[in-house]
């Protein structure tokens, strides 16, 4: 073997054993299967030609794999999809970088009780940042409670982590219940300890902690590819709403009639102006799928409504002073409101 090799080589393995006592003190206490590694290329030898550094790059990655293969024997590695990857770091006191990926938990949630919102909700005055702001009083919060207060702790007690983030497949109101089988949801949890979940104790965990208000079900780990599908594609949904007149006794004996006149029909609406300042302005297309009444009266109504995503229900049903065109109230000609709201099915 060439001097210059022999050399390359004995700083390759000098480096590798330095970086050793980190990762053993990282993974030590980790449940993982699957692992990759990883290699950066010393500052002295930037004047190198590619092939070199290359030639180093590979070198130090298969010392590493061979070292982690005898500390790690019932662990393998894996290209993509791994759960740990480790990179030697020539020039850094830390000798390596050790990443673990984070834990994806799908499910579906129940949201049984209104007055709570999906995720934390900041207090618009102090946007969660004053612990002496009057506006929320030092809550730091506009809504008292989430959802994700109650799904995340329990996940994240589960795989022995400390820090996660909810993510929903869209997402209710404050005062609109979640029922049928619930919403999508994913939570990824960073740095966890271990990778698998006992759904059954989590799922009791969430319903305990939130006193039956929430629930959950389905709890899996899933991929990258599923959260995205999951956060991102969102199907129709099935709502149930109670419609009621702003001058009473007010609604047409043909109600059904005339609520069925806008199935399939173009619904153009603008961004209502509850939420202006958090969504863009913009003027969306969706169309209603079925309507049906399950019961009227001249002074109530409830309608069961299904819809491509992205409806805005409430303003459906009140026409949102001209933003949403056509309307419940303008079919209706008559003022309306909706006045309870539950999302019965979420595809």
């Amino acid at each position: 073997m060439p001097p210059e090799n022999a050399a390359e080589s004995a700083r390759i393995d000098a480096l590798v054993e330095a970086a050793m006592p980190r990762i053993v003190a990282i993974t030590g206490d980790m449940d993982f299967a699957t692992f990759q590694t990883a290699a950066r290329v010393p500052k002295d030898m930037a004047g190198a030609g590619e092939v070199t550094r290359e030639s180093f790059r590979m070198e130090a990655r298969l010392a590493l794999l061979r070292r982690l293969e005898t500390l790690w024997p019932d662990r393998r590695l894996l290209g993509v999809g791994h759960d740990v990857k480790v990179t030697l770091l020539p020039d850094s006191g830390k000798a390596a970088a050790v990443f673990v990926e984070p834990l994806l938990v799908a499910g579906r949630y129940r949201k049984l009780a209104r007055g709570v919102s999906q995720t934390v909700f900041h207090c618009r005055a102090c946007r969660g940042r004053r612990a002496d702001c009057e506006a929320c009083g030092g809550s730091r919060r506009a809504v008292a409670e989430a959802v994700e207060d109650f799904i995340r702790p329990p996940i994240v007690s589960s795989v022995g982590a400390t820090r996660s983030s909810f993510h929903g497949s869209g997402r209710e109101d404050i005062d609109v219940l979640m029922l049928g089988t619930g919403r999508p949801f994913v939570v990824s949890v960073q740095w966890p300890h271990r990778r698998t979940i006992d759904a059954e104790s989590v799922a009791r965990e969430v319903e305990v902690l939130s006193g039956g208000r929430v629930t959950v079900s389905d709890l899996e780990v899933v991929d990258r590819a599923a959260m995205r599908r999951i956060t991102m594609e969102h199907g129709v949904k099935s709502y149930r709403a109670t419609v009621r007149p702003l001058v009473q006794g007010s609604l047409p004996s043909d109600t059904r009639a005339r609520l069925a006149s806008l199935v399939g029909v173009d619904i153009r609406q603008r961004t209502p102006e509850r939420v202006e300042g958090r969504r863009a302005d913009l003027v969306r297309v969706r169309r209603v799928l079925a309507i049906e009444v399950e019961d009227a009266s001249a002074d109530c109504a409830t309608v069961h409504i299904r819809t491509e995503p992205g409806t805005y229900v409430k303003e459906l049903i009140s026409g949102d002073g001209g933003r949403t065109v056509p309307s419940f109230a303008s079919v209706l000609a008559q003022a309306c409101a909706c006045s309870m709201l539950d999302v019965v099915f979420v595809g």
